[in-house]
């Protein structure tokens, strides 16, 4: 019977581990201020995960609501939820691929079993699935997760509501258990140990508890009881808790936090009847949960402030945006001698000074209106006047020198351009933070632009981060800017 588990469990974590890659870290999470109507802005940046949606879950005085993040651009995605202006609002996520769910579990600030707040929905699972004859209730319909400082929770709802631990009578010839196993992805095929809660009873056979399964041998001897668990079933579906700390403090389970601090989850009910037959009866959708929450803290607003505001001739502006409360602006955007143009960040620490950037094309301009806001509604302004002609702007300038889209993944192109005829040798280079050369380009006088796929020399992938580049031009360091990679 429990060599049977282990290696259903076993084979989830290989296809755990191939999937990783695959899920949204749902990066650069930011809110806005709160606006008229008493919404707020929400944003991430995520991957491209082929069509595939991500939700994102916002607390609300009755418990969670769940509303699609639209794609503005690029990798930007957005939610505008409805806001408690008085109250800390927690946000979380969810994106869901055909063999695994990414989600951050719904947290349990009360701290209490069972929980007083609806746990996270991984997902629903199909009725009459279920592989025991005459056992609906092994049957799972859904499967859900949360977490406090202290527990982790699990949730299991079944075709029957109801969650016997045998067939019943004086001597019951059948008996039913409920599992949930966590599994630390970046510890478990190294020391190949597994935890699971289980809430089952076979006289002198297995006990509700927490138990830790590991070793090469599947012998009764690979089960090993760590600590107890919290059971109930409340309305119709089965909470179990398991203390966090007896899971961190077992030698074999690794570092947490751990790099991701993130787990494995998956759920599975199996029924054993005598004399030694073993049957599993369904098993859940395998989860990546990552223990984390977005928290917006009620405030006071503090209008954001634009600095250092400034542009070329050629038509390139940029600006220093800072908002104490590190809100993003709604709106960011320069009017350019009454036209309108968007601005982009080049990154997201929005309560440290963002550069914002904007290539217009507005050769000879003369005058030029910063307009930004992180409410919608209150806005601060800076203008600039141009006060050079475009020859002598022209002149003095020897390049411009960008990138779009940034971030990207997994490609961007890097534009520039130089105004000078005596060119003999022209590079771009890129490096990583470390000053280590990842790939340089030899470019034509006559080009305008290059692409990068995010490889270095090799045509190997290089990984997520920031990395700068350089250009070059007739042996001297004229230009350089910085971009992300996400993947």
């Amino acid at each position: 019977m429990k060599k049977y588990i282990i290696l259903i469990i076993l084979l989830s974590i290989q296809i755990l581990q191939a999937q990783i890659p695959a899920i949204s870290f749902w990066n650069n999470t930011r809110n806005s201020s709160y606006t008229t109507d008493d919404q707020i802005h929400i944003r991430c940046e995520t991957i491209d995960l082929s069509g595939l949606e991500t939700e994102m879950f916002y607390s609300t005085q009755t418990g969670w609501e769940n509303i699609e993040m639209t794609n503005l651009y690029g990798l930007t995605y957005e939610a505008i939820i409805p806001a408690l202006p008085a109250e800390t609002q927690f946000c979380r996520f969810r994106t869901a691929t055909d063999t695994l769910v990414g989600m951050m579990p719904a947290f349990q600030q009360n701290d209490m079993f069972p929980p007083e707040n609806e746990l996270g929905l991984i997902a629903e699972d199909p009725i009459g699935d279920n592989l025991a004859p005459d056992s609906q209730n092994l049957d799972i319909t859904g499967n859900y997760f949360g977490y406090s400082e202290t527990r982790f929770y699990a949730g299991l709802t079944n075709d029957t509501d109801a969650f016997p631990l045998d067939s019943g009578g004086l001597f019951p010839t059948s008996f039913y258990f409920y599992v949930t196993t966590i599994i630390n992805p970046e510890t478990v095929l190294i020391d190949s140990v597994i935890y699971a809660m289980i809430y089952g009873e076979i006289p002198l056979f297995l006990d509700s508890g927490l138990y830790k399964i590991g070793g090469t041998e599947f012998s009764l001897e690979a089960f090993e009881l760590i600590g107890d668990i919290e059971a109930e079933v409340v309305n119709g579906q089965l909470q179990m808790a398991c203390d966090i700390g007896t899971l961190t403090n077992d030698e074999n389970f690794g570092e947490w936090p751990n790099v991701t601090n993130s787990i494995g989850v998956e759920m599975l009910t199996a029924k054993y009847s005598l004399p030694a037959e073993f049957l599993l009866a369904d098993l859940a959708t395998m989860s990546l949960q990552f223990i984390e929450k977005y928290e917006i803290e009620p405030i006071v607003n503090t209008l954001p402030q634009i600095t250092e505001s400034n542009g070329t001739n050629s038509g390139i502006f940029t600006c220093n945006y800072f908002d104490d409360n590190g809100h993003f602006p709604i709106t960011a955007e320069i009017v350019v001698d009454g036209e309108t143009f968007q601005m982009n960040p080049l990154g997201f620490a929005f309560s440290s000074d963002v550069i914002f950037e904007s290539v217009t094309g507005s050769y000879g301009w003369d005058e030029a209106t910063f307009h930004f806001s992180d409410n919608g509604y209150d806005y601060v302004e800076e203008t600039i006047i141009n006060n050079s002609s475009s020859d002598q702007e022209l002149l003095n300038s020897d390049y411009t020198l960008r990138n779009y889209p940034n971030p990207f993944n997994p490609n961007t192109t890097i534009s520039f351009e130089l105004n000078t005829t005596e060119i003999d040798d022209i590079y771009l280079t890129i490096y990583n933070l470390k000053g280590q050369k990842i790939k340089q380009f030899s470019i034509l006088s006559n080009q305008s632009s290059i692409s990068w796929n995010g490889t270095n020399e090799k045509d190997e992938s290089v990984s997520s981060g920031i990395y700068l580049y350089k250009l070059k031009v007739n042996g001297t360091d004229l230009a350089k800017s910085k971009c992300m990679l996400l993947k």
